[in-house]
């Protein structure tokens, strides 16, 4: 056999290989061998038919059967013997069978990308402290206790006010048709929430229980629904119950109600900051650390194999799908796909994977190691913020198979404070609140930079595609219209 090794683009290896006929006569007497026992040939006993009427009666089935298996061996063979390993199966293209002749084909994998890290050190990166308030502690404690509370039926009025729970019957027509999905019965509906379009709850606020009454509406132009959007419907709503929500008081119960592990309300606001300061230090480390990674990337750039790319992308679109499904929402209604939502990770997968290499070399380069006390003290840690034992939390981990995340997590904190250790940080100070204001903004900006690119690209095809309508076309004479010329 005969194996010439190109390196291929991506991160690929390139096999051209040459394979003797006479392998391929071997592998065929083998599948005949295989299959003679058991053929079934009209005018023969099974398994009794001469071999030459069996191989020709079964030609198509034994060629195709050998070709495979003797591919898939040359495939195993070079990869051993050119020290090749392989991260994905490897794709066989280009195959050229003739009688009597070498078979060949082209076979290309996947294998880990070569990274050289020639800089990772003294990049310049911006580093958030957020500071936890006696505010910050207070908006938890607020949305502990709106999450805590029960609805009670109204005993002093009959009408419903902005803030109840109604129990409601409802059903949507358009042009006096009922459509779909506009009708339901016993809903539970929070009056003020916006969960309906508008004027559908102000318009139940002021009813009375048992009423029933018509709302004349209008769906939102930018509905989800084309044949509602921007439609006039009628809905008919039936008012049967009117609930208040009842708030518990905030004191050493309401906390022992909350974690059972709490000694009292103090105890409760301690566990919540030191809570809300590792979700902001997360946060604001992991910005910081994605700021180091991408200079890193950039500045020593390398190529990935698109099966890593694409395993991150497809994990990225289950979850974004999942996340419109807690929701409620089916996002193929609205025509969008899971592969839809794939290709549009694939950027950010690309970035992910290149990061998540550059943070593995990097712990090789400096020999940074996950210890069995590192994980401990991570599981310690953990312990304490959720008041439960490291034996109850490891024990979760390990049946939800997450031990190996947990370590991927571990390695990554060492080696950002080693990164941050090496590179210049340029540190400032935010309330929680301003910090995720100026998140907001990021994310408002970042949409609006994409609109504004988008909106860029069409008007230049549009440019593009008036000028070539534009411009005169070029004509030629042809020769033997000159020739008649003279």
């Amino acid at each position: 056999m005969k194996v010439q090794v190109n390196d291929a683009e991506r991160s690929q290896k390139e096999l051209l290989v040459e394979i003797p006929y006479e392998v391929f006569e071997t592998a065929a007497d083998k599948e005949l061998d295989t299959l003679l026992p058991k053929a079934k040939i009209h005018g023969f006993r099974p398994g009794k038919a001469p071999r030459e009427i069996a191989r020709k009666q079964f030609s198509h089935q034994i060629k195709s059967q050998a070709i495979e298996k003797v591919i898939n061996e040359a495939v195993q063979d070079a990869l051993t013997s050119n020290n090749i390993m392989p991260i994905s199966h490897a794709h066989i293209s280009d195959v050229v069978f003739e009688e009597n002749k070498p078979i060949t084909f082209t076979a290309k994998v996947d294998v880990f990308p070569k990274v050289e890290l020639n800089k990772y050190k003294d990049f310049n990166f911006k580093k958030v402290n957020v500071e936890i308030s006696d505010a910050d502690i207070e908006d938890a404690l607020i949305t502990l206790q709106e999450r805590d509370m029960t609805y009670e039926p109204v005993e002093n009025r009959d009408t419903v006010q902005k803030g109840d729970v109604t129990v409601i019957d409802f059903e949507g027509k358009k042009d006096g048709v009922a459509f779909e999905g506009g009708t339901a019965k016993g809903f539970s509906l929070n009056i003020g929430s916006g969960q309906f379009i508008p004027g559908f709850e102000d318009s139940v606020i002021g009813m009375k229980k048992g009423e029933t009454k018509d709302l004349n509406l209008t769906f939102p132009k930018e509905y989800n629904n084309a044949e509602l959007a921007g439609q006039d419907v009628v809905f008919t709503v039936t008012v049967h119950e009117i609930k208040e929500k009842i708030k518990p008081e905030i004191n050493d119960d309401f906390a022992r109600d909350i974690d059972p592990n709490s000694k009292g309300l103090d105890d409760l606001k301690s566990k919540l900051k030191k809570g809300l300061q590792t979700e902001a230090d997360k946060a604001t480390q992991l910005e910081a650390f994605g700021q180091i990674l991408e200079q890193i990337v950039k500045e020593n750039p390398f190529e990935v194999p698109y099966s890593f790319v694409k395993e991150q992308s497809d994990r990225l679109a289950f979850n974004a799908m999942n996340q419109f499904y807690q929701m409620g929402l089916n996002p193929e209604q609205v025509g969008i796909s899971f592969e839809m939502m794939a290709q549009r990770y694939i950027s950010q997968a690309e970035e992910q994977v290149k990061q998540a290499i550059v943070i593995n070399e990097v712990a090789k380069l400096e020999n940074i190691a996950v210890e069995e006390e590192d994980i401990n003290n991570f599981l310690s840690f953990h312990s304490e913020l959720q008041g439960r034992t490291v034996e109850e939390i490891r024990k979760e981990l390990e049946t939800q198979m997450q031990m190996e995340a947990v370590r991927n997590d571990v390695l990554g904190d060492k080696v950002y404070k080693f990164l941050a250790g090496v590179n210049k940080a340029e540190e400032s100070k935010m309330t929680k609140k301003e910090y995720e204001k100026s998140k907001t903004a990021a994310t408002e900006n970042s949409e609006s930079d994409k609109k504004e690119e988008k909106t860029k690209k069409k008007t230049s095809a549009k440019k593009a595609e008036t000028e070539a309508e534009e411009k005169p076309k070029k004509t030629r004479t042809s020769k033997k219209k000159e020739e008649t010329a003279d």
